[in-house]
């Protein structure tokens, strides 16, 4: 999260970033609001994140803002991608 907030802040960008834990105990760990859209992010201590992972992104639907690109931040090598809404990205990126 830390560099996360860093790399905005060197930037000179102050990011709107959210948390999202509801009464069901659906949660996402990042929520970044960039031009009208909601990114969500999740992160984990993994190489080989499953898909179900972006489940709870659909909790964002239920938002006036539009949901943008979603991704799993993860030990892998490489950016690849679980579809054409989520990627997974490798932490080293951030």
């Amino acid at each position: 999260m830390a560099e996360i907030l860093k790399s905005y802040r060197n930037c000179g960008i102050e990011p709107a970033i959210y948390y999202y834990r509801d009464r069901d105990t659906k949660e996402i760990d990042v929520i970044l609001e960039s031009d009208g859209e909601l990114h969500p992010i999740e992160i984990k201590k993994t190489a080989t994140p499953a898909s179900q992972l972006t489940r709870v992104f659909k909790v964002i639907e239920k938002s006036p803002l539009m949901r943008g690109t979603g991704a799993v931040l993860c030990t892998t090598d490489k950016l690849s991608a679980f579809d054409s809404g989520n990627l997974i990205v490798p932490i080293s990126l951030v």
